[in-house]
């Protein structure tokens, strides 16, 4: 998409008409994936397999609620943007060639303008700068081992099943769902999402994302890159309760997010409910890059972040309310 969106910009350069449409068309469907609802890009080139892991927990009365816990399989490749020195600047990395593509598809309206070469011409060294970022890290960045981000998750969403099917919840079902291809699109949870929309919407959703950091536990306020939505009003207020009632665990609201969307940030864009718990300080530990080491994984927050998972379906369970 941006560098269809960069041809775009030298065609308008020449002075074509095809290069506005070019533009506008590559904006769009640029948006389009960031928010995540219809990813017409992700779906056509979507052709390899992948793979969900699914549970589910009845509970042992008359269902009133169903709460999904939700962790991803999949690590990623390393690269410069993730970087320690760099990483921390990842939100704004983000946003670069989201605003160059914005000012290009633009062009047309600024043309009369004084300053509208100077834009534009900034606009495609921003486009030039994050895809040499996106080639250098496919073809110099290394798959990373991925045991904060997201073994950690993962196997915290298991853990929690797992009690709840040895004790299981007055009125809660509990599903389990650990996706694949997070890393690549969030294709799992959008495939989990769409193969039943009426289930997602009955159901919350308890996201774990490299919860193995040396760093506090954090709830996302807001989740997305391009588009943002905010987390689940009942949840934020629910996790600042238990922030309040046990400061041992360290737990605090994130007023920003890592860059990155998440699982979560699926199911918000499909108006289901949801949170996100993840560990980070100024930056994620070992974050994208091949330090991401089972050594490096912390297990105290583990820890706090199993109890916090806890405390939160116990919360959900005593509400009693009647979902669908």
């Amino acid at each position: 998409m941006l560098s269809a969106i960069l041809g775009a910009s030298l065609l308008q350069q020449r002075g074509r008409r095809a290069g506005d449409v070019l533009a506008l068309g590559g904006l769009a469907a640029l948006a389009m994936e960031g928010d995540l609802r219809f990813t017409p890009v992700s779906d056509l080139l979507s052709r390899q397999p992948s793979a969900n892991v699914v549970a589910s927990v009845a509970p042992s009365g008359a269902p009133r609620r169903r709460v999904c816990l939700c962790g991803h399989m999949d690590s990623t490749r390393s690269g410069l943007m993730f970087h320690p020195r760099i990483v921390k600047w990842l939100p704004a990395l983000m946003a670069v060639p989201a605003v160059s593509s914005a000012l290009i598809a633009v062009h047309p309206l600024l043309r009369r303008l004084g300053w509208s070469r100077r834009a534009v011409a900034a606009a495609r060294a921003g486009l030039v700068f994050s895809l040499t970022m996106l080639t250098e890290r496919e073809f110099r960045g290394v798959d990373v081992r991925g045991a904060n981000d997201n073994a950690s998750g993962a196997a915290v969403a298991a853990q929690l099943a797992a009690e709840c099917a040895a004790a299981p919840l007055a009125h809660t079902q509990v599903d389990l769902l650990v996706t694949g291809c997070e890393e690549s699109g969030l294709l799992g949870a959008q495939a989990y999402v769409r193969s039943d929309p009426e289930r997602a919407k009955r159901t919350t959703f308890l996201n774990f994302d490299t919860v193995g950091g040396d760093v506090p536990l954090t709830y996302i306020l807001r989740e997305g890159a391009i588009t943002t939505r905010p987390a689940s009003p009942a949840l934020v207020a629910t996790l600042e309760r238990i922030a309040q009632h046990r400061p041992e665990l360290g737990l605090r609201a994130a007023h920003r997010n890592a860059g990155l969307p998440t699982d979560v940030t699926v199911a918000l864009a499909h108006g289901c409910e949801g949170v996100t718990l993840l560990a980070q300080g100024d930056t994620i530990p070992n974050y994208h890059w091949p330090s991401d080491t089972y050594d490096n994984v912390q297990p105290a927050t583990v820890a706090s972040t199993i109890e916090v998972g806890r405390d939160l379906l116990r919360e959900i369970d005593a509400e009693g309310v009647e979902t669908g």
